[in-house]
């Protein structure tokens, strides 16, 4: 039993030490565990780096894990994926995960930024119970355990070299706020509409869709402007009688979407969700890297075209960037 124990111990360690010469440095590393409690339990490590070769074989750091039983077949990726990553000259991807939120760069530059906190986390895991994703039970319990790791996995493509940019500095914010508000000017201009609609739209205050039992809309907080609507104007949003159950069937009784400076907040049946944020790039840069640099496809497997909503958000960004939203939708009891 000893010598069982001490090779299943002896086993471990050498995982152990394989993945961490697998690593590299990560910025902020260290700096959770160097502020919590001398009591804590923390995760604090390096990032794990993910090399990809031309050909999108992937390896930990140059490291051969068949030995281990270890496989990484499921993250590999095609040959042309990685030629579209290169030619929109994309060395390096990284998920950096921390107790205050979740960020994913291309070549330093933030694509994704969700900011959470205790009571985010906690309700992000009551939404996953209420849209029925796959062992949401278990995701419950273990989303709280994030405000207590600090970790991430850099993925590093052909070209990156020994040192890549992970996370880069700070962008110009007076620069970003030139060029979302030239960005609004040309999204305005393509759909035929006049500059002073979107002031108009934000000067409106909280708005409220209001759905009855048929999935016939109503939609409150117009004002005077409502008497100038069609009689049809709000048809668009009317639901029929499978999209009426299929809300009912996810237990939605609410929606809270408010559009700010920083980002996008959205609150699921009075369950306020992490904050994706927007204030530094991130919008143009998941449109430029992530989907035009071919950096998502990389990163989550999927295939462009089921990417092409985010594609939609990001080319209407500029307007919700610069546009004081806040729309609540209700359904039926």
């Amino acid at each position: 039993m000893q010598n069982r124990r001490l090779a299943l111990l002896l086993s471990m360690l050498l995982i152990l030490s394989t993945v961490l010469t697998g690593c590299m440095a990560r910025p902020g590393q260290g700096n959770l565990a160097a502020s919590a409690p001398p009591d804590a339990l923390v995760v604090d490590i390096p990032a794990i780096a993910l090399v990809y070769d031309e050909q999108g074989q992937v390896s930990l750091k140059g490291i051969d894990l068949s030995a281990l039983g270890i496989e990484l077949d499921a993250l590999a990726r095609t040959p042309e994926q990685i030629a579209l990553v290169r030619r929109a000259g994309v060395r390096s991807a990284f998920v950096d995960l921390g107790p205050n939120g979740l960020a994913i760069y291309a070549n330093g530059r933030p694509m994704l930024t969700m900011d959470w906190n205790a009571e985010t986390l906690q309700s992000l895991g009551a939404v996953l119970e209420i849209v029925g994703v796959d062992n949401a039970d278990t995701l419950v319990k273990v989303l709280p355990l994030a405000r207590n790791m600090s970790l991430g996995v850099a993925f590093l493509f052909p070209g990156a070299g020994d040192n890549p940019t992970l996370v880069g500095p700070a962008p110009d914010r007076a620069a970003l706020q030139a060029s979302v508000q030239a960005a609004v000017s040309q999204v305005l201009g393509e759909l035929g509409i006049p500059p002073f609609a979107a002031g108009l739209l934000g000067a409106l205050g909280p708005l409220t869709i209001r759905y009855d039992a048929a999935g016939t809309a109503t939609l409150e907080g117009l004002g005077m402007i409502a008497g100038f609507l069609p009689p049809d104007a709000l048809a668009g949003l009317n639901l029929n009688a499978e999209q009426m159950e299929q809300v009912a069937e996810l237990g939605i009784q609410s929606i809270n979407v408010q559009t700010k400076p920083e980002g996008l907040a959205i609150t699921l049946n009075g369950n306020p969700l992490p904050l994706i944020r927007w204030d530094s790039g991130q919008m143009a840069n998941l449109v430029e890297l992530g989907l035009d640099g071919g950096v998502l496809p990389v990163l989550t497997g999927a295939d462009p075209e089921s990417l092409d909503a985010l594609r939609q958000l990001g080319k209407f960004a500029p307007i919700l960037q610069t546009t004081p939203l806040n729309i609540s939708v209700v359904f039926p009891e």
